[in-house]
């Protein structure tokens, strides 16, 4: 078998498994964005099957944002350039706390649909405090897409240092969303 066949019976297979695992996120109910992405990157588009549709109890106003946000952070990841850079699993307690983040989020303007809940005095503070926490998640979902742009610079510099330290300074402040703040 000559190399070009090989490879381009490789090529082929690669596509195969993507429009599969593809195929898997949309059935799941993840975004078309993820399901389309997996296509080349099913490599890091994989850890989504099985998670959490976006449908199901618990999703927040930033599921939606949250998945697309990692999903281009891995597709740009998976890109041959950038091979090795950052591990795919570093970036599993990032998204971890922006879920939850997100589904106390959903909680709490659960609660606020009560009017008799948002109707009391002490509904200030915790509209202050949801205010609060909506922003720092919409903060880290900007700052990995500035990510995603070191990791361009990164492809053309080659040097990981910048990307290392912003994710660990994101992985930082995700933590911190773990912590009520009121």
């Amino acid at each position: 078998m000559s190399p070009s066949t090989l490879a381009m019976m490789l090529g082929a297979g690669w596509l195969l498994v993507g429009i599969g695992v593809g195929g898997l996120l949309l059935r799941q109910g993840q975004p078309t964005s993820a399901a389309a992405a997996a296509v080349l990157a099913w490599p890091a588009m994989v850890s989504l099957l099985g998670a959490e549709s976006m449908d199901a109890p618990g999703a927040g106003p930033f599921a939606v944002k949250i998945t697309a946000a990692f999903a281009a952070l891995r597709a740009a990841l998976a890109e041959p350039a950038l091979g090795g850079v950052v591990e795919l699993n570093s970036l599993q307690g990032i998204e971890r706390s922006l879920r939850r983040a997100d589904a106390r989020l959903a909680a709490v303007d659960r609660l606020l649909e009560d009017p008799v809940v948002a109707s009391d005095a002490g509904s200030v503070r915790l509209i202050t405090a949801r205010a609060h926490a909506a922003d720092e998640v919409e903060a880290v979902l900007r700052q990995l897409l500035a990510v995603r742009v070191q990791l361009g610079l990164v492809a053309l510099a080659g040097d990981t240092s910048a990307v290392r330290a912003h994710l660990g300074e994101l992985a930082a402040r995700a933590q911190a969303l773990e912590e009520v703040t009121c």
